[in-house]
């Protein structure tokens, strides 16, 4: 559910293309945990990412019940350095988990979603004899406001309008990014996590890393 809901922002077909940077690639020990209480799950954040909030969330979908656990933290390294460090993942994931998709779809859906100043990654673990989903989003604020800033605009008015208003803004949001404003004021799905997160962190100048850990309850 997580991964398929994450690959909903590379829909659209056309934008800028990613900023290049010329920062150095991260060290292995990027893959290490911040300090022991700061997390409260058990997968590794980027070396020096500070949490900015962590919540449990519970959501339904399609007659389907969601539970689990949410984090934003921030960081001062680019996306390349962020996107190096989950490719690391991806090749080598943390100890009891699993990537959960790979192959030339999803490199390709990695490289749309740098387009949003997104990338991200799926894994699967066991907590309990149940299977979690969990993804990992890192995400470049500005580069997301410069590319989906006119639909976020839209976020705190959309609430307020007529359903037949808000069925032309989300046909007319979608075609431009293909996701919906609804997608976008969901908080407990990855593409919601990522628009809370470029809101908390857009006047920071630094880039977000998201966790969301999840399973069918």
């Amino acid at each position: 559910m997580l991964l398929a809901a994450a690959l909903a922002v590379t829909v659209a077909g056309c934008g800028q293309s990613k900023q290049a940077a010329s920062e150095a690639t991260p060290s292995a020990a990027a893959a290490s945990p911040v300090a022991q209480g700061t997390n409260p799950t058990d997968f590794p954040l980027y070396t020096d990412a500070a949490l900015v909030t962590s919540k449990s969330w519970h959501v339904t979908s399609s007659g389907k019940s969601y539970a689990g656990t949410e984090i934003v933290a921030k960081t001062p390294a680019s996306l390349q350095q962020l996107g190096t460090w989950i490719e690391g993942l991806s090749k080598a994931p943390p100890a009891g988990y699993t990537v959960t998709s790979s192959g030339s779809s999803v490199d390709a859906a990695r490289r749309r979603a740098a387009e949003y100043g997104i990338d991200f990654q799926g894994f699967s673990h066991q907590v309990g004899g149940k299977t979690h989903e969990l993804i990992v989003l890192a995400i470049d604020p500005q580069t997301f406001d410069a590319r989906a800033g006119s639909a976020l605009s839209m976020l705190d008015r959309y609430a307020l309008l007529p359903q037949s208003m808000r069925d032309a803004i989300d046909n007319q949001v979608k075609s431009h990014t293909g996701y919906t404003v609804t997608d976008m004021l969901n908080p407990d799905t990855p593409i919601g996590a990522a628009v809370s997160a470029v809101k908390q962190l857009r006047d920071s100048g630094q880039r977000g890393v998201v966790v969301v850990d999840a399973a069918r309850q």
